[in-house]
C-alpha cells in the first residue's frame, strides 16, 4: 500500500511515529536504543531541526520536531532512519530495521503541542516499562526534569 504524501508547512512542528520492521522489539537492547538517541541528538545542527521531545519504545520511535532548514521533514526522517539502519543492521546482521514510511501529525496549536509532548514522555509509563517517565533511559523526559523541573506540560 502506498504511503500518503507528507505535507509540510513552514515553521511547523510535527509529531512523528515510525516503527521497526515487523514491529520487532529490537530497542529492548540497550546498545541499539543508544544508537537512535545518539543520532537524534548529534545531528540536529547538520540536518537542521529542533528536537522538542523523543522516546524510543521497544518497537517504535516517537519524536516531536521542527525542520529549520532546506532538508524538510521527509529528508530528515530518511536521514535518521537511514543512518540508524546502517548501524543497527551491522550489529544485528540483518538487511532492514524500519518499516517503510512514517506517520506525521502537523501541530497547529499550543494545546496539541503539549498533548503530543506529554504523550511522548508518558508512553513508557503507559506501557508499564517504568513507573515514572524520567526513569526511562531512552526519552527526553529526564532532560526536561533536570532542566525545567517537570516532564509534562500542564494542560488544564
Amino acid at each position: 500500500m502506498a504511503q500518503p504524501p507528507h505535507f509540510e508547512l513552514e515553521n511547523a512542528a510535527y509529531f512523528i511515529t515510525t516503527s521497526t520492521l515487523g514491529r520487532k522489539q529490537i530497542f529492548r537492547q540497550l546498545r541499539l536504543a543508544e544508537i537512535i538517541v545518539d543520532i537524534l541528538l548529534s545531528n540536529r545542527m547538520a540536518w537542521e531541526y529542533t528536537l522538542f521531545a523523543y522516546v524510543i519504545m521497544p518497537d517504535q520511535l516517537h519524536v516531536l520536531l521542527q525542520p529549520n532548514g532546506d532538508l524538510g521533514l521527509s529528508k530528515i526522517l530518511n536521514q535518521i532512519k537511514g543512518v540508524s539502519s546502517r548501524r543497527i543492521n551491522l550489529k544485528l546482521k540483518q538487511e532492514r530495521t524500519w518499516q517503510k514510511g512514517f506517520y506525521d501529525f502537523t501541530i497547529f496549536s499550543d494545546r496539541k503541542f503539549k498533548e503530543k509532548f506529554n504523550y511522548i514522555h508518558f508512553n513508557p509509563v503507559k506501557w508499564n516499562l517504568v513507573k515514572n517517565a524520567e526513569d526511562y533511559p531512552f526519552s527526553s523526559a529526564r532532560d526536561y526534569l533536570e532542566k525545567y523541573g517537570a516532564v509534562y506540560y500542564d494542560t488544564s
